[in-house]
């Protein structure tokens, strides 16, 4: 039992150790891929350090696709033999994703350098294909790239001048300055190929200046082979002589540049030099390309030196040499091929797939804008019963307030109404005993006393502090609180003069106050005026109301 469980243990650290391994292999190979656009040197180092026994059968398959990928793109191309093509097909094709593009580009390649043309174009319009649907810009590119020298080859500059341009752009989106410096040329090369000199030497100049501060030694030789040619092919042909005699003086050189040299030469009537040249790149093994230039230029100098006899020779040696190249430059039925393939069921199935992919975001894009439509409508609703719900809660409130307002209107006025009407009885009552008063003791000796002691007594009864409150009372129902604004304007006023502004607000005279408060009347008018001035100097808002009762 023990050891059972010892060798769950060993078998459960084995596992645990593979998985932090292949964890930190992929890692490894995402930071790899991340490099290969800035930095194609780090990412190589660090494929190349990788221990391929401790990870999976997949990220083996992984790491020797971005390696052979690496090296391809950048001008290195590694040779792929069946076994090599067999066991990426297994691992990579039908995966649709970025590896699967990577894939069908070292396949073109593989294409190219086995001499089929046909395929190398079919899988580079599979990769751009699958590309385009993954959005995959930096492989998009390179796609671009390689066609643009497929058409190059095949003399179509203006297509050519068209898929570099296409790569030139996706390369600055993404930040590769190297792979849009290629691109750069290449777009120089689509001038080249459709005979405009003018523009390939413009386009050379315009990025002389980022070659030469940025590129590679080999890479500006390069360059400037190129740049000579475009001034040899603008006539400046002296001063492409000179570059290349900085660039080659004393180095072995392959025969396509001692072709274009010595083609210089012949240009300026140089022949001996123009004859030594060409004799050297006959005496190198060649490309059909580089023959058919070879004997171009051979046949150029001859006719030159005047040795016609042998020009027929030279004739038969170009055109059999143009044979070879146009065998190799099956554009023709490369376009047909590829106009068969993607009418297949699998470039329909790839559509299908795009365009069920494009109905399901659509649908989801829907869905999400049909759901913030009802939530925005569900919000809109809801704020708008709310605030209708409050306005009417307002609404009723005011209402009640208004009926509250009237119904206490209702009692002051009914209050007031009382009052008043008991003041009118009382004035009556007070005629009414005054009369019997009179008719009672009429011609007789009490006459004058009795009447005298009965107004004295109402008059004291009408100057007592109840009758006081109660004539207060009245003023503010009958004013508008008058009596009460007057007290709040003036609170620091004795009780003297807060009864004699009453008695003026009651519209008593000067001598009726006087017999109420038993003051002199002289002092009176002195009383008044200085209360008149104190109300005319005050600041209160009523004050202009208040004197109109001091006139």
């Amino acid at each position: 039992m023990k050891r059972i469980l010892y060798l769950i243990v060993v078998a459960i650290a084995v596992l645990t150790y593979g998985c932090s391994k292949w964890a930190a292999s992929r890692e490894k190979l995402a930071a790899a891929e991340a490099l290969i656009v800035e930095s194609p040197d780090s990412a190589v180092a660090i494929l190349a350090g990788m221990d391929t026994t401790r990870i999976s059968d997949q990220q083996r398959a992984r790491r020797g696709l971005l390696f052979v990928y690496t090296h391809t793109i950048y001008g290195n191309p590694m040779p792929l033999d069946s076994t090599d093509l067999a066991a990426g097909d297994e691992s990579f094709e039908g995966r649709f994703d970025s590896d699967e593009v990577k894939w069908l580009i070292l396949k073109s390649s593989a294409a190219f350098q086995n001499g089929n043309p046909v395929a190398r174009i079919e899988f580079l319009k599979d990769a751009e294909f699958l590309a385009t649907q993954l959005d995959d810009r930096f492989d998009l590119g390179i796609v671009y790239l390689h066609l643009a020298k497929v058409y190059e080859q095949g003399f179509n500059g203006t297509v050519s001048k068209y898929y570099a341009e296409k790569a030139a752009d996706l390369f600055h989106e993404v930040g590769s300055a190297t792979q849009e410096r290629h691109a750069r040329m290449a777009v120089a090369a689509a001038y080249c190929v459709s005979r405009d000199y003018k523009s390939m030497l413009d386009a050379l100049l315009s990025m002389q200046p980022e070659v030469m501060a940025n590129a590679s030694e080999g890479y500006r030789m390069y360059f400037l082979d190129q740049l000579a040619r475009a001034y040899d092919s603008q006539g400046d042909t002296r001063k492409a002589i000179h570059i290349w005699h900085s660039l080659y003086d004393g180095k072995e050189l392959p025969p396509n540049i001692l072709a274009h040299w010595a083609h210089a030469y012949c240009r300026i009537n140089e022949l001996d030099s123009a004859w030594m040249f060409i004799q050297r790149a006959n005496s190198l093994s060649k490309s059909n390309t580089d023959e058919y230039l070879c004997r171009n230029v051979e046949h150029d100098i001859l006719e030159k030196m005047g040795r016609k006899r042998e020009l027929a020779r030279i004739d038969s040696l170009r055109d059999a040499a143009g044979d070879r190249v146009m065998g190799e430059r099956q554009l023709e039925k490369s376009s047909l091929a590829l106009n068969i393939k993607y009418d297949t069921t699998a470039r329909q199935a790839w559509m299908e797939a795009a365009e069920s992919r494009q109905r399901t975001e659509i649908a989801v894009f829907v869905a999400i804008l049909a759901a913030l439509v009802a939530v925005s409508v569900y919000l809109f609703f809801y704020r708008r019963n709310k605030m209708l719900r409050l306005e009417h809660e307002n609404d009723v409130l005011k209402i009640q307030n208004l009926k509250d307002n009237l119904f206490e209107s209702n009692d002051r006025n009914k209050n007031m109404s009382s009052r008043i009407s008991e003041l009118f009885k009382t004035r009556f009552k007070f005629i009414d005993s005054l009369a019997a008063s009179y008719f009672e003791c009429r011609d007789t000796p009490q006459e004058q006393k009795r009447i005298y002691t009965e107004v004295r007594d109402s008059l004291s009864e009408f100057s007592s502090t109840s009758a006081t409150v109660e004539l207060e009372e009245i003023v503010n129902g009958y004013h508008d609180n008058l009596m009460a604004r007057f007290h709040e304007d003036f609170p620091k006023l004795s009780a003297a003069q807060g009864r004699l502004a009453l008695y003026l607000f009651c519209g008593f005279s000067l001598p009726s106050v006087s017999v109420f408060t038993g003051t002199d009347i002289r002092n009176l008018y002195v009383y008044k005026s200085r209360l008149k001035g104190v109300i005319n100097k005050s600041g209160s808002p009523f004050k202009e109301e208040y004197l109109s009762y001091f006139a």
